[in-house]
């Protein structure tokens, strides 16, 4: 299993990058911009194959990629007056220049000082050296690979500037148009709930989840006409019940199920999100406060809950129902320590837990407590309404999400070390893997829009920066010195892999529960 995980994870972060380079790699094609290399990956080449003017290779380390253009990675100065190099020539034009003059790869080749040379050719367009016509499709011979000599009609600084920014804002653009089609694929695989004619959800059960409080009790096509004794028009009806009586350990439901009336009991399944746990029903005693599952990673889990465990205080005070639990999460909003009273094996003992902060739940869409039956209503297929409304409905949703955990970040809310990088992304994938074909899909799309957004923040290195740099020149009208933007993007790299390592760090810790 653990080797179908990895190549999962390899799989969606490479569908993901795939997607953001080739936006790059698109427009700066478009625009006559020389890429030298195409890149998945990074670090040590495994395979490289050149077809036209461009190197296509996958790196070893499975994070990252990279469009190399000219004019952006390569230095228009790579040969100088003075400087001793080879060259090799191909019906009267110099072909190869090899860097190396000590090269021993290259020992027919012909061995020069420069003397006078112009690689770019911005006058005229014609390439020279020491006054010989240079190919503009010849080649630099580096240690370990080829370039094309890059004239500046081919570079990425000649463009204009809108061609620059769509070469620049492509990559995190494509990342938003492919979580836009999963969007719309997700919409497509499970539809939409079924309405009435007054546009509320029906309250006809579609699906009931195995292993669910409901399941063995409510059946597919059952349709609820009360809880509790209250009538129930809409599956909203139901839900709205549920979230104003939490507590709640038996729910009566009147149900018609193939034109009969039946009544039947539910113990709903509460889940105590801030903390990590959930419940679990004692057959002798439907009210008895059990722990049943204990989510990885989760307060819960590090405090040392496990399930079978009977909660008897909290902070002092005994707790005699899920009501007197749920009211002390739910009052618990700044994620305070909490002294947790259990008997485990028929002994007492004492747990500290450190719940979510509710305003960090509230950024994830999730509650402090929730409570689940395990019931879905009909679903139909709408191919408009997935096109107009799942697609960008999830692009906005899932940048709401992403934005409020930056807020929080900066805001000192959540910690650096809160963050996931390529371990905890593993770690989700995996999971969202298990959950089904929808989890995986819906983590897929947001993990796309999340490399958009923080590729354009407005941060040297990654596409933001640039995009600003290009907006101080289309102001002012003058371009920012090289040499400065080039130190600030080098910097900030290396600060970011920094932090990538520290976070990298932070989910080794996380997922061996240490730390």
């Amino acid at each position: 299993m653990f080797l179908i995980n990895i190549l999962v994870f390899i799989f969606v972060l490479g569908l993901v990058i795939l997607i953001h380079e080739l936006g790059h790699f698109i427009m700066a094609k478009r625009a006559g911009i020389l890429c030298h290399e195409f890149a998945l990956g990074m670090g040590p080449v495994l395979i490289s194959k050149k077809k036209g003017e461009t190197v296509y290779s996958i790196r070893a380390i499975p994070i990252g990629g990279f469009v190399m253009m000219a004019g952006e990675e390569i230095s228009s100065d790579m040969v100088k007056e003075g400087q001793d190099i080879k060259v090799r020539r191909q019906n009267g034009k110099i072909t190869h220049l090899i860097l190396n003059a000590e090269d021993e790869r290259y020992k027919d080749a012909e061995r020069i000082t420069v003397e006078s040379v112009d690689l770019l050719g911005k006058d005229d367009g014609k390439l020279t050296l020491n006054g010989e016509p240079v190919d503009n499709k010849a080649f630099y011979v580096l240690k370990d690979k080829k370039l094309q000599v890059a004239p500046y009609d081919r570079s990425f600084d000649s463009k204009s500037l809108r061609q620059r920014f769509s070469a620049i804002f492509a990559g995190p653009f494509m990342n938003f148009v492919l979580a836009f089609f999963l969007f719309i694929l997700i919409s497509l695989i499970i539809g939409f709930p079924k309405t009435d004619e007054q546009g509320r959800i029906t309250t006809e059960i579609g699906a009931v989840s195995e292993q669910a409080a409901a399941y063995g009790i409510l059946e597919p096509g059952d349709v609820i006409l009360e809880i509790e004794g209250q009538e129930v028009n809409s599956f909203q009806n139901l839900t709205e019940f549920m979230s104003q009586n939490k507590g709640l350990r038996e729910v009566g439901l009147t149900v018609d199920r193939d034109g009969e009336t039946v009544d039947v009991t539910v113990t709903p399944r509460i889940v105590l999100i801030a903390i990590g746990i959930a419940t679990e029903r004692d057959p002798d005693d439907p009210h008895a406060l059990i722990v049943g599952q204990v989510l990885q990673n989760s307060p819960g889990a590090e405090a040392g809950f496990q399930p079978g465990d009977r909660i008897l205080s909290i902070d002092g005070e005994e707790v005699t129902t899920w009501t007197d639990v749920i009211d002390k999460v739910e009052a618990n909003r700044d994620g305070e320590a909490m002294s947790i009273e259990i008997e485990r094996d028929e002994t007492a003992e004492t747990l500290t837990v450190e719940p979510y902060e509710h305003s960090l739940l509230e950024s994830q869409n999730a509650p402090a407590v929730q409570v689940q039956i395990g019931i879905s209503p009909v679903h139909e297929r709408d191919i408009s309404r997935s096109v107009i409304i799942s697609g960008f409905r999830g692009i906005r949703q899932s940048s709401t999400l992403i934005f409020d955990t930056l807020r929080m970040l900066f805001g000192g809310q959540v910690g650096i070390g809160d963050l996931a990088g390529p371990v905890g992304i593993y770690a989700i994938t995996a999971s969202a893997f298990q959950q089904g074909l929808i989890a995986f899909l819906n983590w897929t799309a947001l993990l796309s829009v999340n490399l958009g957004i923080l590729n354009l923040l407005p941060i040297p290195a990654l596409d933001g920066g640039r995009i600003v740099f290009l907006g101080y020149e289309g102001i002012t009208g003058k371009k920012v010195n090289k040499t400065v933007e080039n130190y600030l993007h080098l910097i900030m790299f290396i600060l970011l892999i920094g932090l990538l390592l520290f976070v990298t760090y932070s989910d080794i810790l996380r997922l061996l529960n240490i730390g």
